[in-house]
């Protein structure tokens, strides 16, 4: 604020009024004040450490994503080689991580692959499941014949283990007859 002259003669009063307003006007610089500051950082956080957190948990996400779809492509690619083998080249019983050798060909390679910086493990299990038919024997009389066979089919599951401790893993399940 510009000082402005006080007449001769004028009321002291204003006088001493304006004095002050010329004091107080002219030791204001422009500029941002401490309090100014604080208030606009305040409000810059509020906005910005939610964005940049769903940021970091979005890419997060996305990475465990892509690992995911990558062992699922694997799980299916040696589920396929093992489902094109013949139902006696498939072991019953728990395998893992090592290769499955059958009339001295490898059937399916169960050891561990490396998926960036995580390794994952793979194991097959074997169960025989028995099947049971039914069919009508006589279509005169309309008897139904049963018959159970033991060792038809074969219930193969296939799980991978990754993860820092092992705390992912899929399991990919098929079944597998004697035909």
């Amino acid at each position: 604020m510009i000082p402005v002259p006080v007449a001769p003669g004028a009321n002291s009063r204003n006088a001493a009024a304006n004095k002050v307003e010329s004091v107080i006007g002219s030791s204001r610089k422009p500029g941002i004040t401490l309090v100014e500051m604080l208030v606009a950082l305040s409000i810059l956080s509020t906005i910005l450490l939610p964005i940049g957190m769903f940021l970091v948990e979005y890419l997060r996400g996305s990475n465990e994503l892509g690992d995911s779809h990558q062992v699922m492509n694997l799980l299916e690619e040696k589920m396929e080689l093992v489902l094109t083998r013949p139902f006696s080249a498939i072991p019953i019983g728990s395998t893992e991580g090592k290769a499955v050798i059958f009339e001295g060909r490898s059937v399916i390679d169960l050891r561990p692959v490396d998926l960036g910086v995580q390794k994952v493990s793979f194991s097959l299990n074997v169960e025989v499941v028995p099947v049971e038919f039914s069919a009508i024997a006589d279509p005169k009389t309309g008897r139904i014949e049963r018959a159970t066979v033991d060792d038809g089919m074969k219930r193969l599951t296939l799980r991978a283990v990754w993860g820092r401790k092992g705390e992912r893993f899929l399991d990919l399940v098929a079944y597998k007859a004697d035909l």
